[in-house]
């Protein structure tokens, strides 16, 4: 059973792939990609996802908004992007170039995407989720 817990818990942190289930019949989007890995300041990456395994009742026009953060210091808050704005299709997938700046923070970031079920887990008090991300190393 501790090991079940575990194998879930570990699936819901990594971004929570489609239809997890976590005490309830839930359809997520599939996980987030960037490309190239390890990206340079001043670079460009493209962030994408796969179609879902389950349908996510998307109709036309739905769109998600991607941005990159990196975290902040202790007393100073964290580094984002502006967001830019994705049409994502019926089945979940798409595909956005993300401009990386040239003053971006080199280290470990996040690439956060909003608009999707996650920004729904735990509201309605039956379970959480981690959020819609993907992280990234900016070199």
């Amino acid at each position: 059973m501790v090991a079940g817990l575990a194998a879930a818990l570990a699936l819901t942190l990594a971004g929570c792939g489609s239809s997890v289930r976590l005490g309830i019949d839930r359809c997520l989007p599939a996980p987030l990609e960037v490309t190239p890995p390890g990206p340079d300041a001043g670079t460009t990456v493209t962030i994408s996802s796969p179609p879902a395994d389950c349908d996510l009742g998307y109709s036309d026009g739905h769109t998600y908004s991607v941005t990159l953060m990196a975290p902040g210091t202790p007393g100073a808050p964290g580094t984002r992007t502006p967001p830019v704005e994705v049409e994502v299709a019926a089945d979940g997938s798409f595909s956005v170039p993300l401009a990386i700046p040239d003053d971006f923070p080199r280290g470990d970031g996040s690439v956060v995407v909003t608009g999707s079920p996650h920004d729904e887990c735990g509201k309605d008090g039956t379970g959480s989720c981690a959020g819609y991300t993907v992280s990234v190393a900016v070199r």
